[in-house]
């Protein structure tokens, strides 16, 4: 802030000084002081307006700010001016990547690959792009290529474990999510897919390990809720499920889907009472109800 304050001072003594304009602009940009750099840029690309730097600040203001839109526009114009730019490249595509226009975005991720080949942030979004577009094989090969430059990038292994589940190689999905939790120990959604591919296989004792943990790091992951309560019933543990139930509905008290799964605990429970009003609060949350609320509704009528 020192910095900034002494810019400050020399363009009030001297307001042609644009070089001192302009480190201000990139400085204000760089501490997401939004406003006042988009202000700072804009009055100097109207006397600069070929200087692509200028509009590639604009630009990462311009997503800062959400404004997808105008992000790309200034981007573009960046690298029209300077077509060379791996960064001009880099950004735009990322914002094409935000508004999935991935074939938009993999050509100049491309690009930015054969500047530098080992550009591991770029080599990640080619894989998840492939990822999105169910190129399962690429989208691994990007992603190997990803975690082998930085072993210890857990989402770069999280989506590689992912991608090897789809396609059927378990063991490796569940060697990735365990090697996601060596670097990340908190990442909740590692635990979650290791309880389903633990579900999967039949051993519920390490399911419910998995999501005890899952719950424990993100008590407001409803789906795995939904999972423990699953399994719990499946093991004739309808006490238990009840319990998980109420734990989750504490947690997530806005969440219709989970007071819908607690009525049907309740109705395997033979406990009408709390049927009826687990089904009724279901449906004050329509916004987070899965089932249509005239199905509940006339569940609970039919009752």
């Amino acid at each position: 802030m020192d910095r900034i304050s002494e810019l400050q001072q020399i363009i009030h003594k001297d307001p042609s000084n644009f070089d001192a304009m302009r480190e201000l602009a990139y400085a204000l940009t760089d501490i997401g002081e939004n406003e006042s750099a988009l202000k700072a840029l804009s009055y100097l690309v109207k006397i600069f307006p070929n200087e692509a730097k200028l509009h590639y600040n604009i630009g990462i203001v311009m997503e800062k700010l959400k404004q997808n839109e105008k992000a790309i526009t200034e981007y573009q114009t960046a690298l029209s001016l300077e077509p060379e730019e791996t960064d001009y490249m880099y950004n735009l595509a990322c914002a094409y990547l935000n508004k999935k226009e991935y074939e938009n975005a993999k050509l100049l991720f491309l690009k930015v690959l054969n500047t530098d080949s080992e550009d591991e942030n770029t080599i990640f979004h080619l894989g998840m792009i492939n990822s999105r577009q169910n190129n399962s094989q690429d989208a691994i090969s990007y992603l190997e290529k990803a975690v082998s430059l930085n072993p210890e990038d857990s989402i770069a292994r999280f989506y590689l474990a992912y991608e090897y589940k789809k396609i059927g190689r378990t063991e490796d999905a569940l060697q990735e999510y365990e090697k996601v939790l060596t670097y990340s120990p908190d990442y909740s959604w590692a635990y979650f897919n290791i309880a389903a591919i633990y579900w999967e296989a039949g051993d519920v004792v390490n399911a419910i390990e998995n999501l005890d943990k899952t719950v424990e790091l993100n008590p407001h992951d409803t789906k795995a809720y939904e999972l423990f309560v699953k399994i719990l019933l499946k093991e004739n543990n309808d006490q238990g499920a009840m319990a998980v139930i109420k734990k989750a509905i504490s947690d997530n008290q806005e969440c219709g889907d989970l007071y819908y799964t607690a009525a049907q605990v309740c109705k395997k429970l033979k406990d009408k009472t709390n049927y009826e009003k687990f089904l009724k609060s279901a449906m004050q949350y329509p916004s987070t109800l899965s089932v249509p609320v005239k199905e509940v509704r006339k569940e609970l009528i039919g009752q």
